[in-house]
């Protein structure tokens, strides 16, 4: 495991919780579940094989107003991933782009 290089306190979640990952554009998801989750980043595993590439977003629920990350790849070992999320101060327009993509791919 990669403890000796958190810095930030991490939520551990037993059992682990089924969230998505989803491409930039909207043209793919995979199923994965959160192993834990800080304020910088996340550990996931992934549920079969995976395209992964260096940014996804992370949506961690459903609805009319799904809860979501955008994330950088940060290690891969196994099925596990790491990943980072983007702190970027998103502007209003990428926001509203992204929320819409994500309505758009849930069935």
């Amino acid at each position: 495991m990669r403890n000796d290089r958190r810095k930030d306190t991490r939520v551990e979640f037993e059992p682990a919780l089924k969230v998505k990952m989803m491409a930039i554009d909207g043209t793919w998801t995979r199923t994965c579940l959160l192993i834990d989750v800080s304020d910088s980043g996340a550990q996931i595993v992934m549920e079969g094989p995976a395209a992964l590439t260096e940014e996804f977003f992370l949506v961690l629920s459903s609805g009319d107003h799904p809860a979501f990350r955008r994330c950088k790849l940060a290690w891969i070992e196994g099925e596990r991933i790491g990943v980072l999320f983007n702190k970027r101060q998103c502007g209003v327009k990428l926001r509203t782009q992204s929320i819409q993509v994500l309505e758009s791919t849930q069935t």
